[in-house]
């Protein structure tokens, strides 16, 4: 169906299912993490993956890498007294039928519940054999807005 000049434009109704379902996959990976546990959370990866932070790039060419990369980011956050996150924003845009960015916005806690940090993300999704996993994790400022839709 063409839409005339001035009609507003809706999301065709697989692109949003798809973008929940994104969303989902994004936030299971989030509860997952939590746990510290490197071996479950690896397989929300699309191997090979690549982290870019403001300390350098970091391709992880394979599951070993990741854990490895996982665990090292996990204990440094351990470190500083980080317990639990909480996660405050998704966004989700769908680039094509196998490829999509996420925003995603979160909080980092101490065990006394004091606000550690705020981390933001940009993630490439891409969607293989049926799943969806992340391609690519961006850590942003979070103190600039952005917005995906």
């Amino acid at each position: 169906m063409l839409l005339s000049a001035g009609e507003p434009t809706r999301p065709l109704p697989a692109m949003s299912s798809e973008n929940e379902l994104i969303e989902r996959t994004y936030r299971a990976y989030f509860t997952v993490f939590q746990t510290g546990n490197v071996r479950a959370i690896t397989p929300y990866y699309e191997i090979p993956a690549m982290f870019l932070t403001p300390s350098g790039t970091r391709v992880l060419a394979s599951v070993q890498d990741a854990e490895q990369y996982l665990e090292r980011m996990i204990y440094g956050s351990r470190t500083r007294g980080y317990v639990r996150g909480v996660l405050t924003a998704v966004q989700v845009k769908q680039l094509a039928e196998d490829l999509a960015l996420l925003g995603a916005r979160s909080e980092r806690f101490a065990r006394e519940g004091e606000l550690l940090e705020r981390v933001s993300v940009v993630c490439t999704m891409r969607k293989s054999d049926g799943t969806w996993r992340i391609a690519t994790t961006a850590l942003c400022d979070p103190e600039r807005a952005f917005e995906l839709r």
